[in-house]
């Protein structure tokens, strides 16, 4: 009884496209490829590979689809800088049995080696209570598929457009903190809540902020400069306190996030109370509104 896991995120913009995929131990790298790709909007008709960690065409050792598979077993084995496996017949357990993956760990995958679409896994969970030949199911997702895949990755409009009326009054900067809470005032906004803020010699200012509509929240990071839309909540058939606490929920998700790719940065590993640190001030904000309890 075990599956994994695995936060498969699109490479050149981690942050807006990625889907969460449950794979249990015992089925292939290939069923779990052919997961992703419908996913995510490509097509099956390409060569790929599966690696390690985001090493790409570097990696070590590379779990072939099938077809390149049968293909190298012809080369000259001398010449190979690389060790081959073929993807439909090694599984998901024995592969991270291999790898020595651990929480947090990641593999790479690319497919199509003209236009080189790449993607990274993030290895979220060990689900001990999981079947292990659970089929590979999508069970959560950020961003919409790519809708041409025939066009140049990457090239795109990549970024989520702010909603309205972000767009005016937010500068490409941080935000001075008294500036968020005079958008409280709008008759459609309901919630604003600062998460990272900032003391200056002229105020306070936010690189990071919650806000809700009637139907709708979303989370913003200052990316330095320009803000972009990191996580968005759909309230249709929420009450308000449940689209707070939502919204609450996926603030959580991205602080975690933050967390995993500033370990991948830097090498290191930030443990459950760095990323409960980083929730202070949304504890902070969600008690002085009277929601402490979300």
């Amino acid at each position: 009884m075990t599956a994994y896991r695995f936060r498969v995120k699109f490479d050149p913009d981690p942050t807006s496209l990625w889907r969460d995929i449950v794979v249990g131990a015992d089925r292939t790298i290939a069923e779990f490829q052919s997961a992703i790709n419908p996913a995510v909007g490509l097509d099956q008709g390409h060569l790929w590979f599966v690696g390690e960690d985001e090493d790409y065409w570097d990696s070590a050792v590379k779990y072939q689809c099938p077809q390149e598979y049968e293909r190298s077993l012809g080369g000259d084995p001398v010449l190979r800088t690389e060790r081959l496996e073929n993807a439909d017949e090694v599984t998901i357990g024995k592969m991270t049995r291999q790898l020595g993956l651990e929480q947090y760990d990641r593999i790479c995958y690319l497919y199509d080696y003209g236009d080189e679409w790449r993607f990274y896994a993030i290895l979220k969970e060990d689900l001990s209570d999981e079947p292990s030949d659970k089929p590979p199911e999508v069970v959560k997702e950020k961003g919409e598929s790519i809708d041409d895949q025939y066009d140049a990755p990457g090239t795109g409009e990549s970024d989520p457009p702010l909603p309205d009326p972000l767009y005016s009054v937010l500068p490409e900067t941080a935000v001075p903190v008294a500036d968020l809470r005079e958008l409280e005032k709008r008759d459609e906004i309901v919630h604003v809540i600062p998460l990272l803020s900032i003391e200056t010699g002229f105020g306070a200012v936010c690189e990071r902020f919650a806000i809700q509509f009637e139907e709708r929240g979303y989370v913003l990071e200052n990316f330095q400069p320009g803000w972009q839309v990191v996580e968005e909540v759909d309230g249709e058939d929420k009450t308000e306190e449940e689209l707070l606490s939502a919204l609450a929920d996926a603030v959580r998700e991205w602080h975690a996030e933050i967390a995993e790719m500033s370990g991948a940065m830097t090498g290191q590993h930030f443990d459950e109370e760095t990323v409960e640190a980083m929730h202070v001030e949304l504890e902070a904000e969600l008690e002085r509104k009277g929601y402490g309890h979300l």
